[in-house]
């Protein structure tokens, strides 16, 4: 019995170990497309940012596919999208915007994991969601899927950013980016001065979720990390045909504190390369709109 106990530490610990390695190396393959980014999109050196204590640094992030692959960061629906890199070099107040394109795309779960996961809940009913959550956290392994894993990547650069002499730190991002930036704001105040979400979501498309019981499940543990008494500074977009969340799905997340914007009439068309409704934030179109660029502005303005 005791070579046997030996044995399964012994697997457990290389397993570990192994992870720890992939994730890293995964990181290196994603980090070289990090950067501070002017209005064109075209990275450049952080020297040319002379007066770091004077900057408003909006560091965004992308969303994700699934959690086998790694997200690239040069795909089209990656990039900074116009309504963020537009705000490059704005004036608020005394201060300067400044853009970070912080490319987070580090792969989460195996095919197996989600495949045994998903077969493991399949028939438990929402009402179980919350006892689930409480008493079954290791047989679930929520911390290794590929949102959590991204939100890691997020703070740990926040603080990077931070030690280098950055005062001012906006968190943005679309999709998961998005629902990363509440929850890292909702989290880490003090580090984070506001969040911009761009249709934000976390768990698939609505489809997916009420086809696979288990992604239902990681939204509700997900929705349970975002602290929604401290939630303030915060600007949502919301687009009642978005197909991953809408205005319903995002309603606990409209709340005095927070700029809730629903975006469903705007005459932007939605394009496929972009994932339809989901994406029309990240249009050029959305972002010529003097109406949407206003509320950047405001929304800094109103932060500092």
């Amino acid at each position: 019995m005791k070579k046997i106990l030996i044995i399964i530490l012994f697997i457990l610990l290389n397993t570990n170990s192994f992870a720890d390695k992939k994730f890293e190396k995964d990181l290196k393959k994603v980090s070289k497309d990090n950067g501070f980014i002017d209005n064109t999109g075209k990275i450049y050196p952080i020297d040319n940012i002379s007066d770091k204590k004077n900057t408003i640094l909006i560091v965004y992030t992308h969303g994700s596919g699934n959690d086998q692959n790694i997200d690239k960061c040069k795909k089209k629906w990656n990039k900074v999208p116009p309504i963020i890199f537009y705000l490059h070099d704005k004036k608020i107040k005394d201060l300067k915007v400044k853009i970070y394109h912080l490319c987070s795309g580090v792969r989460g779960w195996t095919e197996n994991h989600w495949r045994k996961m998903d077969d493991i809940y399949k028939n438990v009913s929402k009402s179980n969601f919350s006892k689930i959550i409480k008493d079954d956290p290791d047989r679930i392994k929520f911390d290794s899927a590929k949102q959590f894993r991204k939100q890691k990547v997020i703070i740990n650069k926040i603080d990077e950013l931070i030690n280098l002499g950055f005062e001012n730190i906006i968190l943005a991002g679309h999709s998961a980016g998005g629902w990363a930036s509440i929850t890292l704001k909702s989290k880490y105040p003090s580090k984070i001065s506001g969040a911009i979400a761009i249709n934000p979501a976390f768990s698939g498309t609505l489809k997916n979720r009420k086809e696979w019981k288990f992604w239902e499940l990681l939204r509700e543990y997900g929705i349970g990390q975002i602290n929604l008494t401290s939630l303030k500074n915060t600007l949502i977009y919301v687009h009642d045909k978005d197909d991953h969340e809408n205005i319903t799905t995002l309603s606990f997340l409209n709340l005095d504190t927070v700029v809730y914007k629903d975006i469903s009439k705007t005459d932007c068309k939605a394009k496929l390369i972009f994932g339809k409704y989901h994406g029309i934030p990240l249009t050029k179109c959305f972002a010529e709109k003097q109406s949407n660029a206003n509320d950047m502005i405001n929304f800094l303005e109103q932060i500092y």
